[in-house]
């Protein structure tokens, strides 16, 4: 082992594992993004002062991301997002310019300590964000729902947008083979600067279902997309236009989601569906 090795679980010195560090930080997919420069750099230099059990996603916040020091890392998954970020951009670059590194830099899912492994064996199974790898069969498809934008001030308006993603939530996690990450998570990550593809590949999500709402007095417009947000494409949209009022807001609910929900039968045709119907509690 080197003598300058900075840890016992590493071979590599510090100086190597700095050299290695730089030609990371020089390679495009980092010079572009001085928020994962800064990251990759902050982790490994508390790893090297000996600080690795500092490197909690509050510390991060404060110090890397300027984050203020009442940040709250369970209301604001920010960190989570650029760590998901860093590991892709690692990825990226070990399948590109470093594969012929002898170093291999990487942040297991789960933690923000960086290892410094043994670049030469050959990795036969990735791990994707959500946690299992792409070639396993029959897992869950992973959705999210995202607010659907507007600009209104009416309270019918405002109340039917926000009642539309959470219907569609609450219906779809009905299916036995989708996984529905939750809707008010989703909101709070929509008030992010960071767009759709990033918040869903931090939360792993597979598809996305977003969409805006248009009005002009009580005429309402509502565009619905479905989007893959590995390619990007717009697999599924509707736009529904209707008369709304706040006698017939749930009505207007239902059958938009009704709608998307006869979509993701047909288009999804695997899934096993529990139910499609949300339970109703008369209260007296």
């Amino acid at each position: 082992m080197n003598t300058n090795s900075i840890s016992s679980e590493t071979s590599f010195s510090r100086d190597e594992i700095n050299q290695q560090l730089q030609k990371i930080l020089l390679d495009p997919v980092f010079a572009v993004s001085d928020i994962l420069k800064r990251f990759l750099s902050f982790i490994v230099e508390e790893t090297f002062a000996g600080h690795s059990n500092q490197l909690k996603e509050y510390t991060i916040g404060v110090k890397v991301l300027n984050k203020p020091v009442g940040f709250n890392p369970q209301q604001d998954a920010i960190v989570r997002i650029h760590a998901g970020r860093l590991r892709r951009a690692l990825k990226q670059y070990y399948k590109n310019a470093g594969a012929v590194e002898s170093i291999r830099l990487s942040i297991p899912k789960g933690s923000y300590v960086p290892v410094f492994g043994d670049n030469s064996g050959e990795i036969l199974q990735e791990e994707t964000e959500t946690g299992y790898s792409e070639s396993a069969p029959n897992k869950s498809k992973v959705i999210a729902v995202m607010p659907f934008r507007h600009f209104e001030k009416d309270a019918t308006k405002i109340l039917f947008a926000d009642g539309l993603g959470v219907q569609l939530s609450t219906v779809l996690s009905g299916f036995k083979n989708l996984s529905i990450i939750a809707y008010y998570t989703m909101r709070r990550m929509a008030e992010s600067s960071l767009d759709i593809k990033e918040i869903a590949s931090a939360l792993g999500a597979q598809y996305v279902i977003t969409g805006d709402i248009q009005s002009q007095k009580e005429r309402v417009r509502v565009n619905v997309q479905l989007i893959n947000t590995e390619t990007s494409e717009q697999v599924w949209s509707r736009m529904f236009e209707f008369r709304l009022t706040a006698a017939n807001m749930f009505d207007a609910e239902d059958n938009i989601v009704r709608e998307i929900v006869t979509m993701f039968e047909d288009h999804f045709g695997l899934f096993v569906k529990k139910t499609t119907q949300v339970p109703v509690i008369a209260v007296a």
